[in-house]
Formats: C-alpha cells, sequence, structure tokens
C-alpha cells in the first residue's frame, strides 16, 4: 500500500497523510538518544523506552490503565515535529528520532513539575508515600530548586475517608486520574470522577457513593503521590523500617494472587505493615483484593494457639510437644493393633501446602494403610464447584490449594469414606480415631450434621489449627498451626499453576511446621519419612506424583510454573 492524501473537512489541518497500518507483529525501528532499538508496531514511545530499560518520567500512564495524556510529563522531543509530544499517546514509526534529554525537554518537564508543586503541600516528612513518592523523586532529578509562586496556595481537605480502607487528601492530589480510570475502567463501579474546572479540579465520590468495591486497595498503589492512603499503613512507618519484602501467595481463595508482603521488626518479633500485589500477568497481572490485601491481621492475633494442648478432667492444658505426639503415636499404634486402619480417618484442609499434603499422604495414606483420607469440606472445593466470584480476580473456592490436594490424592480410596462418610461412621462407632488438619468441622457442616456429637464419640481426635476453633475444644489433642505467612512450600492454584510461599513472619509462639510434626510422628511410629526443607520434600513429591513429574523446586520461580495435566 502506497502513502496517499486525503482531505476531510476544510481548513488548516483538513490535508492528512495515510500510510500503510502495520501489524502488531511487524517491528518498528527508531533511534532514541542516539541508541538504535527495534520494538513492535503500535508501541508508545514511552513503552518502547521503558520495555529497553530507558526512563521517561511520568505520572498518569500505566500499562493497564486507558492513556489520556494529561499529567504532561512525559513529553519528549521527536526529529522534525514543530513542537514536544507526550511520548504515552504518540505510536513510534520507523525511522523516528527520539530524544528524552534535550534541553526542550528538561525545560518542559520543569515547567510542569513546577506546575504540580504550586498547591502542593509541603508535608513530604509525614506522608506515607514519602520514599517511594515519583513526585518527590522527580521534583529533586528534574524539577525546580525553589518556588516563584508567592500566592497563597490553595487549600483542599484533607484526611477524608472515602472508603472501609481509604482515606483521601485532597491537598495531594496532582489529577492523574488513574483512581479514577481503575473504577471506570477496571473494577467497573465507576465511584470516582474529575469535578470542577481548571485549578479548582478535585478527584471526589460521586454523590451517594463510597469506594468500597472489592479491590478498592488497588488505587493506593496506583497513586503516584500520598493522596490515596491505607487506613492500615497510615503514619505506621516509611519505606526504610521495612526489614523484609518477601515475595510470596496469597492463600485465602482459590485464584493465588502474587503479593509483596512488607513486615519490620517489633519489640515482640516480626510484624506485617501491608500487603501489596506482585505484578503476574498470568495469574492477577498488576492488582489484588481487598481481602488480599487487608485480610493479614489473623496471622498476629494473640488469641492463636501457641503450644500444643491435651484434654485433661474435661480441660485443654498446655504441654510439650513431646508428650503431644507421643501421646497422639501411642493412640494410633492402639488403635492399629485393636481395630485396624479402617478405624482411623484423616482430614486435611486445602490450605496446607503440597509438600504438607505429601507428606500426609506418604505417612497415612502409603505407610500407614489408611484409606480414609479427605480434604472436601465445602461443595466449592469439588470439581465444577469453584467458580469467579467476581470479574477480577476472587474466586468462590476461599481454599488456595484445592487443585493441589486433588492432584496429589488426598481423597478416599477405592473402600475408604470421604469426610461426611467419617463423621457418620463416627456416630455409628465404626471411626475410632480422627485426624484433622486445619478445618473447623464443627463449624464448616453445621447446617448439614450433628458433627460435635459425631466427635465426642471417638477414642481420639486431633485437631492442627490457628485458632481453638469448635472443632479444636473436642479434641483430645491440638496442635498449634502455621498461617500462610509463616509457612515456605507451594501452592496448586484454580488454573494448575504451581506457585511458591516463601516464610514472612516467624512461627508463632512454641508452633513448630506440619512437616517437622510429621516427621516427629513417623520416628515415634518408628516409619521412614521423607525429611529436609520445602525444596526437600519437593523432590519425592516430583518423583512421586505424575503429574508434578520434571518440575523443578528452581523451574517455579517466583512467577510459577503451570501444569500440563490441569
Amino acid at each position: 500500500m502506497r502513502e496517499k492524501e486525503l482531505t476531510v473537512g476544510s481548513g488548516a489541518l483538513s490535508r492528512v497523510v495515510v500510510r500503510p497500518r502495520l501489524k502488531g507483529n511487524d517491528l518498528v525501528e527508531l533511534i532514541v538518544d542516539g541508541v538504535p532499538m527495534q520494538v513492535p508496531a503500535g508501541t508508545s514511545i514511552l513503552e518502547a523506552v521503558l520495555r529497553t530499560g530507558g526512563e521517561i518520567p511520568h505520572f498518569c500512564y500505566h500499562p493497564k490503565l486507558r492513556v489520556v495524556g494529561s499529567c504532561r510529563m512525559c513529553q519528549v522531543e521527536v526529529q522534525g515535529a514543530p513542537k514536544l509530544v507526550i511520548s504515552c499517546a504518540t505510536p513510534v514509526a520507523d525511522g523516528m528520532e527520539v530524544f528524552t534529554a534535550s534541553e526542550r525537554v528538561k525545560k518542559a518537564r520543569n515547567a510542569v513539575l513546577e506546575f504540580l508543586l504550586l498547591n502542593h503541600p509541603l508535608d513530604c516528612p509525614v506522608c506515607d508515600k514519602g520514599g517511594e513518592c515519583p513526585l518527590q523523586n522527580y521534583t529533586l532529578r528534574f524539577g525546580p530548586g525553589e518556588s516563584r509562586f508567592v500566592e497563597p496556595k490553595i487549600h483542599r481537605i484533607k484526611h477524608q475517608p472515602i472508603g472501609q480502607f481509604i482515606i483521601f487528601d485532597a491537598e495531594r492530589c496532582i489529577l492523574c486520574t488513574r483512581c479514577v480510570r481503575f473504577c471506570q475502567d477496571v473494577t467497573g463501579t465507576a465511584e470516582l470522577g474529575v469535578f470542577g474546572r481548571g485549578d479548582r479540579s478535585e478527584i471526589g465520590l460521586f454523590p451517594g457513593q463510597s469506594l468500597d468495591n472489592r479491590c478498592s486497595g488497588n488505587v493506593i498503589d496506583l497513586c503516584p503521590v500520598g493522596a490515596l492512603t491505607s487506613r492500615d499503613y497510615r503514619f505506621a512507618a516509611r519505606p526504610w523500617d521495612l526489614v523484609k519484602q518477601v515475595s510470596s501467595i496469597c492463600g485465602l481463595c482459590s485464584a493465588g494472587c502474587n503479593m509483596t508482603v512488607d513486615v519490620r521488626h517489633k519489640e515482640q518479633g516480626q510484624q506485617i505493615l501491608r500487603i501489596r500485589p506482585r505484578v503476574n500477568n498470568e495469574v492477577n497481572g498488576h492488582w489484588i483484593c481487598d481481602e488480599g490485601r487487608f485480610g493479614f491481621h489473623f496471622a498476629e492475633d494473640p488469641g492463636r494457639i501457641g503450644q500444643p494442648l491435651i484434654q485433661r478432667d474435661g480441660e485443654l492444658q498446655p504441654v510439650s510437644w513431646n508428650e503431644a505426639i507421643g501421646r497422639i503415636a501411642d493412640d494410633i499404634a492402639r488403635i492399629l493393633r485393636e481395630k485396624g486402619a479402617e478405624a482411623i480417618g484423616v482430614i486435611v484442609s486445602a490450605r496446607l501446602t503440597n509438600e504438607e499434603a505429601f507428606l500426609i499422604r506418604h505417612l497415612f495414606g502409603e505407610r500407614l494403610g489408611i484409606s480414609h483420607i479427605d480434604h472436601r469440606v465445602r461443595r466449592s472445593q469439588y470439581p465444577g464447584g469453584d467458580a469467579p466470584e467476581d470479574h477480577l480476580l476472587r474466586r468462590t473456592d476461599k481454599y488456595p490449594n484445592s487443585v493441589g490436594m486433588r492432584t496429589l490424592g488426598l481423597l478416599p480410596k477405592a473402600q475408604g469414606m470421604g469426610t461426611r462418610e467419617m463423621l457418620s461412621a463416627a456416630t455409628e462407632g465404626r471411626l475410632a480415631a480422627l485426624l484433622v488438619f486445619g478445618e473447623d468441622l464443627v463449624t464448616a457442616l453445621s447446617g448439614e450434621l450433628a458433627v460435635a456429637e459425631s466427635l465426642e464419640k471417638l477414642e481420639l481426635l486431633v485437631a492442627h489449627d490457628l485458632f481453638l476453633t469448635a472443632t479444636a475444644k473436642l479434641a483430645h489433642v491440638v496442635l498449634p498451626g502455621l498461617s500462610f505467612y509463616e509457612k515456605e512450600g507451594t501452592f496448586t492454584n484454580f488454573a494448575g499453576r504451581v506457585q511458591r510461599l516463601q516464610p514472612a513472619l516467624d512461627p508463632f509462639g512454641r508452633t513448630i511446621s506440619l512437616a517437622e510434626i510429621l516427621q516427629r510422628l513417623a520416628c515415634q511410629l518408628e516409619l521412614p519419612l521423607v525429611e529436609g526443607n520445602a525444596e526437600a520434600v519437593w523432590d519425592g513429591l516430583a518423583q512421586s506424583v505424575s503429574a508434578y513429574a520434571g518440575v523443578t523446586y528452581e523451574s517455579i520461580g517466583e512467577l510459577g510454573t503451570p501444569l500440563a495435566d490441569c
């Protein structure tokens, strides 16, 4: 196709040149600051520079939001163009020569920053964005050294709660509209808009609205200044207070969103200060839901179980790990002798890691020959039961590893019983012992079965959990568990993607890992069991389970790897 001219309307801008459109997989050659590069057709100048590791300062642009070109910070000089262009909205072209740091560009950036700072408050020392603020960083690098503005600043509302989790400081806002576009285009809830004109323009809620959509916290990350802040994190710390920034996985539903856990030291140990989404375009993109972002406080709840407990004289009393595990081993050995493996059942929460589930299968299913093993408690865990809860991230299955459990075979064997059958068997006296890992059966099944009555008839009930649940209160032995913030291992999400957990917190109280509990129990029963850290257990798992064959701990990496059979 050859170039041709078309006339549209009348006037000086009526004549346009039409060039052949390049397909997205075609490469365009351009020169940026004297360096030649090739990028796909349709790429903006800004994306081209960022893709190759360069830098163009910007505020309103975000890779997952609609381009509006409002901040003007990303202006660059293009050879032959009469004026500077905004790089976020200007596509590359063959032979284009771009200058990102010419004197014209530097002057324009300086002017934009001076304009943005006219009414910006001087509260950087107390702003939660301090140390992570693009406006602050760009001002130091590209901005004016001092202000020429002598008129009084326009003051706007401060510390305004606009949702359950979000505080808005209108004075700090630079009208990049990232938050507005997120609510309009990503969540589709449209709570926010731009009101007023000129220097009186400001972000605000539409009448009768509140910023309470299920992913509202993402506006905190999107805001390039400290205008939108978290109620949780507000005035709590600065980035340099964080001793750890741990890459891990959310364990609150089957989506398996990638996250960064920010931790600092406190007098009693370590403390999670905030959760941020970690970019993984195969799972959660740039986002995380509010439950995953703000739902971490349970891990530091002082009401958690911090040591083993044994039922004595109608009360649960603290004991040593040796005594608790010894009691379990003695009762299991006795029941095996007297009644056989068919009198023992195991119920496993899909909140456990693949490695923990594998050790349970190895010890109870293979070594002890127990056929009554199940992970299914809620209907969402059955094949076809999980479904999207919204159009973004959330899933109806609130367990992070249901697919992993099915893949590992944490299901009843041919003659084995499922969860509900085991409870019925306990009522009838056919089941003598039940080991429950991470589930509160009494609460979960209260509308279906008389669970408490069934559990009270058992000779041995072991509950492994974070809290003293209704089930744990009935147990003969209670073992404290670790939250997913304290674990190392892997989950397999609803799409069959294996992803790694990293521990962000030290174990709560005297809690030890489930792997160590199972290894010590196996030792008491004089049965060999895979030992070592999560990676060592994974190696054994990958050799034993065909779906995971060839997947190494290293190959999972920080972004996970999909299973071929899921």
